[in-house]
């Protein structure tokens, strides 16, 4: 009996995380699907981006990160954030969904703010710099063997990342204010949820606590 129940309790936890991987993956087709649109239809889609000290530009703090410049843009953002959404889901599975719509508009509203006028933000990598950011500072701020091995996988793979804040370290065309805007929100964002070093069983289900319990990462 206890083996069946371990094998049902195994099934279930790899369900769970098919699951989050597939609304990851769902979220960025959304993407793909306004690109296919824009280019089928000749929309012009990315006139209608985030456009900084303007009203004209406050409806693109929803649009914006729904569009991109072409498909190399939107192909360098897909992966990275299907890995880091569905991170984002797995260690934050109460409100993952509350978090991420928290940074998708945090990010953006910061952005009209402090973005140079006259300027049209498009792409999804503001919202990428503030999912990494929050996992990276709260992973941190835990301090468990899961958490940090987290953190360590972040400054790996993405770790580059950090380049992309300055006016210096980017090319012309690219929105380091929207990384900016996106990194403030999420730093901001994981020490409110992480404030007074946060328990962890308060950020995971009992559902999902045996697959970190039973499967540590090995750094």
């Amino acid at each position: 009996m206890a083996n069946i129940s371990a094998n049902i309790k195994n099934l279930k936890e790899r369900q769970s995380f098919y699951f989050k991987l597939k609304l990851s993956v769902l979220i960025v087709f959304t993407w793909f699907v306004v690109e296919l649109l824009d280019n089928m239809f000749k929309l012009g889609l990315e006139n209608y981006g985030l456009k900084p000290k303007s009203a004209e530009g406050l409806f693109g703090i929803l649009t914006f990160p729904f569009l991109h410049g072409d498909w190399n843009h939107l192909l360098s953002n897909a992966s990275s954030a299907i890995i880091l959404f569905t991170g984002l889901f797995v260690f934050h599975t109460r409100k993952s969904l509350l978090y991420l719509l928290i940074m998708y508009l945090a990010s953006g509203i910061l952005l009209w703010f402090i973005g140079q006028s006259g300027s049209n933000h498009i792409g999804a990598s503001g919202l990428i710099y503030a999912v990494a950011f929050f996992l990276f500072v709260g992973s941190i701020r835990e301090g468990n063997r899961n958490s940090m091995a987290l953190s360590f996988f972040i400054i790996l793979m993405y770790g580059s990342m950090i380049w992309g804040l300055t006016p210096f370290t980017v090319q012309a065309n690219v929105s380091w204010e929207g990384h900016l805007s996106g990194a403030i929100i999420g730093v901001i964002l994981a020490l409110y949820v992480y404030k007074g070093f946060v328990k962890p069983q308060e950020l995971y289900t009992e559902e999902d606590r045996p697959f970190f319990e039973r499967h540590p990462i090995d750094i």
